[in-house]
């Protein structure tokens, strides 16, 4: 609802009247319309937004939206939108929509326009006005300031259907709080395209739509009024608690859109508020707590607003009111005192969401300075679980079936091996996921045949989804297990028993079928076992056992010998054959590969299983010394690697992995127990020390650079021996290695004697000789010169006398690399040139060799000073005057 208040200036004087509730509001009205007549003139754009909607190909329709003073000259009747394109366009008031308030003298504004964009890309639409309202405490100098809307609009094949912005409902014109009470507000903004909203405060917009610069130009409300502000990025209720001064603040809200966690696009809203001293209190909504509901639950919600003194209004806004299908109701209510109303509504099948929907409630009383109270709830519209799930195996197959579901589109059927535990509301996205199920397939009716990778002996177990029309989860079923038949062999034991690279041994264990009808699968039975290199995947035949009359018979093991299980890894298959005829296959398992990684008094054991049951633990064994054959166990991981960091450096170590593992269904050994093959390794210090931190001074006056550094031995490190450095004398240059420092101990530096301190370094850390290793830089640290001094003298006297006879700068000079000096006499001819910085000019004629004559001559020089961005140019000229000359 949108109810045109205006808001306090300066001017508001707080008053105590001890009369009835009329007079109290007949006068604080008349200070209210004072305070209009005397700034009418200072009062300009107060609130504003851009919104849109997409009409066709790249083509969309602009809304822009302003709250002014309708006798201000900032009333435009027309505005200048830049599409940021490249192009702008003047749009024009819309007269008909302009909602007035005369007693107040403020207006709401409506201006469209139409634009076509060229292409895919993001785009940011603005709206300038050079003036916002006087007074705001926020804004410093506010009447002078350039106010500013702005909206991203994304156009893009990869989010789906054109996006339409957001839309607000509640009006931002000005809106009231109290001194020393929580000012809440909320824009009851909603997505048309059901896209998600989220909230966040930013500094208004300014000149050319740049953020007001913090906090020089524009202060949060709390830094000039007290209290916390913030706002709910959800649901973008926005709270003061609680300003301490009264007046009028400026906030800058900017919603952002999200299509699947894609950014589609923002709008920012302008919203002013006023903060006045009052004589009541707000109004107080009924709590409504949140809820999950099911498509076809007829909800039924009693809301009651109160107010302690005057009439109060209460109503609702969210996007739920203005479905395209099926729209919730909560019918605008009034009385004096008290008011109630009912939220109703049946959501179908296209009302399913995966995200709630948000319902603000307010409540308006009808005090002059008219105060408000905002609640939320949340709804959550949920798709029913399916019912009737069964599953029954069928040869290699398990098959589903369900009862047909209420709509349903297409069903998700998860799996998972073995059931979970854990329990979920319907409320709880990703339940199945979460509960450790995997997607394996979708359908279009109520059955399913799972046929993917199944492994008798194993449980498992299924829940199904439905999946409506317009891609809404619902609610998982029952969990409902099921296991193939036992009706061939199944490994369970594949384990190194003597690691050797000639003399290896695999232990290689199944069991029997259980479950095999023999009436019509009669005997007599045997078995062949395959042997592959994991490798190589080229099965040998090296088993076959003499026939037996009955299937029941004890679990079966081999000891396959003369292998190379040292450097090998190897897979089993058993066949099951009945008076020669094939029966069926086990799954293939293969024995456990272990491998060592070395690192610094470290090794990592890392190892490879590939078992139709799941491995859950593994322990980890080391061997007391090598060449023992005695291993104990130092730990164990539900991973497929184990750090053993307690080592030493260069010595070897051993070591072999047992898991433990299952079958999930029952009736097969538990646990099933296998060993890898023994794996050595020795440690390598592979591992950098830490870098050193340095700092670097200098000396202009005895040119000396100063580098000081930490001992990472101190912090980090724990072997550290010496230090590398690396300089460059101008900043962007290759760092070159300069000197070594074999001392951990010796942390500085002094570099000197090259006619600078200019330059950049950085140190490394090295750790032994035997390793090797250097630290990543350390941070690089520049310096500069001081500024050169190079001057040069008026006169000499190269008369012969050794006192005064070359002409030299004088000394000394720093910083100086090289110079163009040049000499002239009074006709302009070249007399003398050098690079020398010294010059040491003797007086003579660089052509002819002879002194040259008394005189004035004139010289040029530039100067090439030595800094760390180079050689910088300096240049000056000047007299000489040669005296007593040859």
């Amino acid at each position: 609802m949108c109810v045109f208040n205006y808001a306090f200036t300066s001017l508001f004087i707080p008053l105590v009247i001890h009369h009835n509730t009329l007079i109290k509001r007949l006068f604080i009205l008349t200070l209210a319309l004072l305070a209009i007549s005397s700034n009418a003139n200072a009062t300009h754009n107060r609130a504003g937004s851009i919104t849109y909607v997409h009409l066709f190909g790249t083509t969309y329709e602009f809304t822009v939206t302003t709250c002014t003073r309708s006798t201000s000259e900032a009333d435009r009747p027309e505005l200048v939108i830049d599409y940021g394109d490249g192009s702008r366009d003047t749009i024009e008031r819309i007269t008909s929509l302009t909602e007035v308030l005369p007693a107040y003298e403020v207006q709401k504004n409506y201006y469209k326009g139409v634009h076509t964009f060229t292409g895919a890309t993001t785009y940011t639409i603005s709206v300038e006005d050079p003036n916002r309202n006087a007074g705001v405490v926020n804004i410093v100098n506010s009447v002078d300031k350039v106010f500013c809307i702005q909206t991203e609009l994304v156009i893009s094949p990869f989010i789906g259907d054109p996006n339409n912005s957001l839309i607000i409902e509640d009006c931002p014109c000005p809106t009231f709080g109290c001194v020393n009470e929580i000012f809440c507000f909320n824009l009851s903004a909603y997505d048309p395209d059901g896209d998600s909203l989220s909230y966040s405060l930013i500094p208004c917009k300014g000149e050319d739509c740049l953020d007001m610069a913090v906090p020089e130009v524009y202060r949060y409300p709390p830094d000039v009024g007290g209290g916390v502000i913030s706002i709910d990025p959800v649901t973008g209720t926005l709270c003061w608690d609680a300003p301490l001064i009264q007046g009028v603040f400026n906030v800058a809200i900017k919603i952002s859109e999200w299509r699947e966690g894609i950014f589609v696009g923002s709008v920012i809203q302008d919203l002013q508020f006023n903060i006045v001293v009052c004589s009541h209190q707000p109004p107080d909504i009924s709590v409504v707590p949140d809820r999950c509901v099911f498509v076809g639950d007829n909800i039924d919600i009693s809301v009651t607003a109160t107010d302690s003194e005057d009439f109060v209004t209460l109503f609702a806004t969210g996007a739920i009111f203005n479905l395209s299908d099926n729209p919730a109701s909560f019918p605008e209510t009034t009385g004096f005192l008290t008011t109630s109303s009912n939220f109703t509504w049946t959501p179908n099948c296209n009302n399913a969401s995966e995200t709630p929907y948000s319902v603000v409630l307010h409540a308006d009383d009808d005090n002059n300075i008219q105060l408000t109270d905002i609640k939320s709830f949340n709804i959550k519209v949920n798709i029913p679980p399916v019912t009737g799930l069964t599953a029954n195996p069928v040869g290699n197959s398990i098959e589903l079936d369900w009862d047909d579901a209420l709509c349903a589109g297409t069903y998700n059927i998860y799996r998972s091996t073995d059931s979970s535990s854990l329990t979920f509301e319907c409320c709880d996205p990703n339940a199945a996921l979460i509960m450790g199920y995997e997607l394996i397939g979708t359908s279009t009716t109520s059955d399913y045949v799972d046929n993917l990778e199944l492994v008798v002996g194993n449980e498992y177990c299924y829940l199904i989804t439905v999946v409506s029309g317009n891609n809404v989860e619902g609610c998982i079923s029952e969990q409902v297990c099921s296991s193939l038949k036992f009706e061939v062999p199944i490994l369970t034991h594949v384990s190194i028993a003597t690691t050797d690279a000639s003399t290896g041994e695999d232990s290689v264990y199944w069991a029997t079928p259980k479950e095999l009808n023999t009436t019509a699968i009669p005997g007599p039975y045997h078995y062949q076992l395959y042997r592959s290199e994991a490798s190589s995947g080229m099965e040998t035949l090296v088993l076959t056992t003499p026939p037996q009359a009955s299937i029941v018979n004890p679990d079966t093991v081999f000891y396959d010998s003369g292998l190379n299980t040292a450097d090998n890894a190897y897979t089993y298959r058993v066949e099951l054959y009945s008076d020669g005829t094939f029966i069926g296959s086990s799954i293939e398992a293969t024995s456990i590969y272990a491998s060592t990684i070395p690192n610094d008094n470290q090794l990592e054991i890392t190892w490879v299983d590939d078992t139709p049951w799941s491995n859950d633990t593994f322990v980890v064994y080391r061997e007391t010394f090598v060449g023992s054959g005695v291993f104990d166990s130092i730990g164990f991981t539900l991973t497929n690697s184990y750090i053993d960091d307690t080592l030493t450096n260069g010595v070897q170590y051993c070591y072999k992995v047992k898991s433990i593992g299952r079958y999930s269904a029952d009736g097969i050994v538990r646990p099933i127990e296998n060993w890898s093959q023994e794996t050595c390794g020795v440690p390598f210090d592979f591992t950098p020390p830490c870098s050193p931190t340095l700092s670097v001074d200098v000396d202009c006056e005895l040119e000396e650079t100063y580098l000081i550094w930490n001992n990472p031995n101190n912090s980090c490190a724990d072997d550290v021996t010496r230090y590398n450095i690396y300089f460059a004398p101008f900043e962007g240059d290759s760092l070159m290695y300069l000197t070594t420092l074999n001392s951990d101990a010796d942390t500085s530096f002094v570099h000197a004697e090259r006619g600078s301190v200019a330059g950049c370094y950085y140190v490394t850390a090295l750790d032994s000789i035997q390793y090797d290793n250097e630290s990543e830089p350390s941070t690089i640290v520049c310096v500069d010169n001081c500024d050169g001094f190079y001057e040069l003298p008026n006169v000499f006297t190269p008369d012969g006398s050794n006192v005064n006879d070359f002409y030299h700068p004088i000394l000394p000079i720093k910083f100086v690399d090289s110079v163009d000096f040049n000499v002239y006499n009074r006709w302009g001819d070249l007399v003398f040139k050098t690079n020398d910085p010294l010059i040491n000019w003797d007086g003579t004629d660089m052509d002819s060799g002879k002194p040259l004559a008394d005189g004035v001559y004139t010289y040029t020089i530039i100067v090439y000073e030595i800094k760390l961005e180079g050689y910088i140019p300096r240049s000056f000229h000047g007299i000489i005057h040669i005296a007593n000359a040859k």
